[in-house]
Parts: C-alpha cells; structure tokens; sequence
C-alpha cells in the first residue's frame, strides 16, 4: 500500500456529477483505490486547486 498526495487544477468547466470521475481517473494510473478525500481546496488567482490523498495498493 502507498499514501499519495496529488494536487489537481480544476477544470473549469466540468460538471459537479463528473468531479467524482474525474479524480478517481487520475488516482487510478497509481494502483487500485482503497480510499481517497478531498483535505483541500486551494484558489490561486482565477483556478481551484484540489488537494487529494488517496491510499493505493500496487
């Protein structure tokens, strides 16, 4: 098993029904999930930065 820590631009137009998707997409080239959460919401000027953890196993 592996924590990680990844730090995702928001896209700007993308539904709120797709987010879930959409993250899990990016966790996925890692391993497979066993658990993941939002900790953080970071706004930079105009973008949205998710902060993620997830623990994956390999």
């Amino acid at each position: 098993m592996q924590s990680i820590y990844y730090e995702l631009p928001l896209p700007e137009h993308i539904n709120s029904k797709d987010l879930r998707k959409f993250i899990i997409d990016k966790i996925l080239i890692k391993g497979e999930i066993i658990r993941w959460s939002i900790y953080d919401i970071v706004i930079v000027g105009n973008k949205k930065i998710l902060k993620i953890n997830a623990l994956v196993s390999n």
